[in-house]
């Protein structure tokens, strides 16, 4: 649980209530020992969230927001010039940013602070099911670092790293799970091709991505000694692998990573 005040409770402001800044915000009403407060430039959208929930209040201004112990930002990048000047009056015990390509570095020096946490999840944070990718600035203390993990993992599974390695994070998740989509596609058309209705054959590949990655995580053996389980000599299974390579799907797979990490890190330098 994350560590509370004197007065037992943790007061906790979201600023954007969008795709993402809505996740967390629908997230941490569930936490137990929070105070939520929502402050959208829209104000609909964050009493939409807010609707019913005793601990969640929506703010008037975003000033109303000061002294808070966690200021999450969840507006778009390019919002957050015009807002900088706001939200350094803020003095929360510490920042977390949800805004992508906007860097650490970038955060401290328009905040006025050196507590700024950043966080890149992905789009199934919709479902409490992203995965998120966190970094934090040298200043944060093991308690605040506990704090922002826990605020991450509130919509899905976190993993610590390197802010340098965003981009490739991007890759892999970020970016990463559009891929995945793709490859359900294909292979659904592929069933639809022989023979069974593109609704079904999809549910079906869903599953199998779904039965995959759980087997993966259960056993903790790599993707690689797992596929030469399923391939016996001979069978059905090495001849879909080998069209695989004919066709150089570890190359466009490993091209498209690559691709998008790329891309991060130009928007990055842009930003």
């Amino acid at each position: 649980m994350l560590s509370k005040g004197s007065d037992g409770r943790k007061r906790v402001s979201v600023i954007g209530t969008g795709n993402m800044g809505g996740a967390f915000a629908e997230a941490l009403s569930k936490v137990e020992g929070i105070d939520l407060c929502l402050y959208d430039s829209y104000r609909p959208c964050a009493e939409k969230i807010a609707d019913g929930k005793k601990n969640v209040k929506v703010l008037g201004s975003m000033e109303e927001a000061k002294g808070s112990d966690i200021v999450i930002i969840a507006v778009k990048p390019q919002v957050l010039p015009s807002i900088y000047a706001e939200l350094s009056k803020l003095g929360p015990g510490f920042f977390i940013s949800i805004a992508a390509g906007v860097t650490l570095e970038k955060l401290r020096r328009n905040l006025g602070t050196d507590k700024v946490v950043r966080f890149m999840p992905n789009i199934a944070a919709k479902i409490a099911s992203a995965v998120t990718a966190v970094a934090y600035s040298p200043a944060l203390d093991d308690a605040q670092k506990a704090q922002a993990m826990e605020i991450a993992q509130s919509v899905g599974s976190a993993f610590e790293l390197d802010e340098n390695l965003f981009a490739a994070f991007i890759g892999i998740s970020g970016s990463g799970i559009a891929y995945m989509f793709e490859l359900m596609h294909q292979m659904a058309m592929g069933g639809v091709k022989e023979g069974i209705p593109y609704p079904k054959s999809l549910s079906i590949v869903a599953d199998t991505m779904l039965s995959a990655a759980k087997l993966q995580k259960a056993t903790g053996s790599s993707a690689a000694d797992l596929e030469t389980m399923v391939c016996s000599a001979k069978g059905t299974t090495i001849e879909g692998v080998k069209a695989l390579a004919d066709g150089n799907f570890a190359n466009a797979v490993i091209n498209a990573v690559s691709a998008a990490a790329r891309r991060s890190e130009e928007l990055e330098k842009k930003a």
